[in-house]
């Protein structure tokens, strides 16, 4: 059997961390690639710092680790593209490019590349059907961060025309559970931290979020990375589409089942709807990727609620 060599970007954020333990757990030799090491490292885990603004670094770390397989999680987040948008260009967009370029002229043995793209290519959900907003559905991104992700999406179908590697563009929504602190849509998860700690929480926004449990979304990416896939193709995450007050609704029972008392959750004052999308339709995805999961938002809110009151609580 061929060992499998998985060079992870991102690898030390809230995705890639979930994504790097279900790899090595599959027996995968991971190799990391950030700007810095993990806390805690497996014999399985190879850290190779670098930048993806910096193509010598790319060139170096793909060198040194002869990967089977990409996963390019490494990204900067929308209030980081929105406050510092060259910076933003030049990695989301730049450096996705000199990962792609870098797999083509080191002539790897790749057999599969995956994209970590995101629901922010789409627009309004008053533009698509009852079904929900599929794959197929037209582009409206509403800033900046979203065309940049359909430029990764259109050089993932490039790449895989070019270089005949299977390859996988997996978009999604809001990630809320352990490891996701950072973002705006990290709010629910700054409320569920709030809970367990006993402390008054402003929810900064109102509306609907198509919500994905973070240890979800890490083996999704997984799934889509070792799973048997063959040509290209754009999909959503699985996840669960729900009101911010049903969140906040099950999070303040889940709350009280463990005699929590002291629950202060309420709305910022001028907090608007929100702007993210919602009602991802994800049949074709199960259809191509059966063992991906799908954790219920109560027991995703549960185990995240245990979590941060074993942790930080």
């Amino acid at each position: 059997m061929t060992e499998k060599r998985v060079f992870v970007t991102g690898s030390t954020g809230c995705i890639g961390h979930h994504a790097v333990g279900i790899l090595l757990n599959e027996g995968c030799k991971v190799f990391g690639f950030s700007r810095k090491p993990p806390e805690d490292l497996s014999s399985e885990y190879k850290h190779l710092e670098g930048d993806l603004s910096d193509e010598d670094s790319i060139f170096s770390a793909l060198r040194k680790s002869s990967p089977t397989h990409i996963l390019h999680l490494g990204a900067l987040q929308t209030p980081d593209c929105r406050d510092f948008p060259l910076k933003g260009m030049e990695v989301n967009v730049l450096g996705t490019a000199h990962l792609f370029k870098a797999c083509l002229e080191l002539d790897l043995s790749l057999e599969r590349f995956v994209f970590a793209s995101s629901s922010a290519v789409n627009g309004p959900r008053s533009l698509y059907g009852p079904e929900g907003v599929r794959t197929e559905d037209p582009y409206q991104p509403f800033n900046l961060y979203g065309y940049w992700k359909i430029a990764g999406e259109g050089m993932a179908q490039a790449f895989h025309q070019e270089s005949q590697v299977p390859t996988v563009s997996l978009r999604l929504a809001t990630t809320y559970g352990p490891g996701r602190d950072r973002g705006f849509t990290a709010a629910m998860t700054s409320a569920i931290k709030a809970v367990a700690k006993g402390e008054p929480y402003e929810i900064p926004y109102r509306g609907k979020e198509n919500y994905h449990f973070s240890y979800d979304v890490g083996e999704g990416f997984a799934r889509a990375t070792l799973d048997p896939f063959s040509g290209y193709g754009v999909f959503n995450l699985l996840g669960e589409t729900r009101e911010v007050d049903e969140f906040t609704s099950l999070l303040s029972e889940e709350a009280e089942a463990v005699g929590l008392q002291k629950i202060s959750l309420q709305y910022a004052n001028g907090a608007k709807e929100t702007p993210f999308i919602y009602d991802l339709n994800w049949e074709s995805t199960l259809l191509r990727f059966p063992k991906m999961p799908r954790t219920e938002l109560r027991q995703g809110i549960r185990i995240s609620l245990n979590y941060f009151l074993k942790n930080e609580g």
